[in-house]
């Protein structure tokens, strides 16, 4: 529950425009909150506060530190160039994330925004060889048979004229990709997880919020950035996660209640690769509106 501490409030009144909720009103002693029920605990008031007079019955007041000041911030091209250093890592040394990076990982994920503050995100690290090689198998096997589904599907359209299912047109040509990776994987290579040692599944309860698919991609950007600063890499896995949402028994090893949903997931470990240079990208799509520049 919300309150406002009467003794410490000056009436300075910088809480009332940034409530969310537009709860907070100017009394006569203090801030007065007019509907506490309707506080999403966002803490936007509390972060203004220069007297600490919001309270939060729910929340850890150590975690409200003061922000950095304006110039222990990183110069704006010095983060482009950090965001742009980032890779997608496929080639990992046969080594083991500590614990302690992999909890500031998930650190990082958790003060992540997200819709309305409901902080729906849930995680699940999946860590050792025996349980990644069975999931990676099971994940395997999902995604080839689908890929007979769609190649079946595709024949029947272009035979019999029958309907796509709609689903298989955005995966239409993955097929030969993901029997090329059974293959492979019988060879003993990994094209799903790439021998990485640590596997984190990004995951909310099925109807939990209307913004689940961009609350996890934003948490899982915190996160894979986090990485980065621990000198470890990562791959977001979009195949496992296709796998995953077709198949009882690969949830069951990933431990993947059925009220929950993946979202995103993504292996983590050391680089057995060293980057040299950023790369270029297409030029953005970008259309101006309003005053013009």
């Amino acid at each position: 529950m919300i309150s406002i501490d009467e003794e410490r409030c000056t009436l300075c009144g910088l809480c009332v425009p940034v409530c969310v909720r537009r709860i907070l009103e100017e009394g006569d002693k203090g801030v007065v909150v007019t509907d506490p029920e309707l506080c999403i605990f966002c803490g936007h008031c509390r972060a203004v506060c220069p007297t600490n007079a919001p309270g939060f019955s729910q929340l850890d007041e150590n975690e409200f530190e003061p922000v950095l000041s304006g110039d222990k911030l990183l110069d704006p091209s010095e983060f482009l160039r950090f965001l742009r250093r980032r890779r997608s890592t496929r080639v990992y040394k046969k080594k083991p994330v500590e614990i302690e990076k992999l909890r500031m990982i998930l650190e990082a994920g958790r003060f992540a925004p997200t819709g309305g503050n409901r902080q729906p995100c849930e995680y699940i690290v999946v860590r050792g060889r025996e349980l990644l090689d069975q999931a990676r198998t099971l994940a395997i096997q999902i995604l080839q048979g689908l890929g007979e589904s769609v190649k079946e599907a595709f024949h029947r359209h272009d035979e019999l004229k029958e309907p796509l299912p709609e689903e298989f047109i955005p995966i239409q040509n993955y097929p030969p990709v993901w029997e090329r990776m059974a293959k492979k994987w019988e060879e003993g290579m990994d094209l799903l997880l790439y021998h990485a040692p640590a596997l984190i599944l990004i995951q909310t309860t099925r109807g939990a919020t209307t913004s689940a698919d961009v609350d996890a991609a934003l948490s899982a950007m915190h996160m894979v950035l986090m990485a980065e600063t621990l000198g470890l890499g990562t791959c977001l896995n979009g195949f496992l996660v296709t796998a995953i949402k077709r198949s009882e028994d690969l949830r069951k090893v990933l431990k993947i209640s059925d009220d929950h949903q993946v979202h995103v997931t993504f292996t983590v470990g050391y680089p057995d690769v060293e980057f040299l240079r950023v790369v270029a990208r297409n030029p953005a799509k970008v259309e101006w509106l309003g005053d013009s520049a």
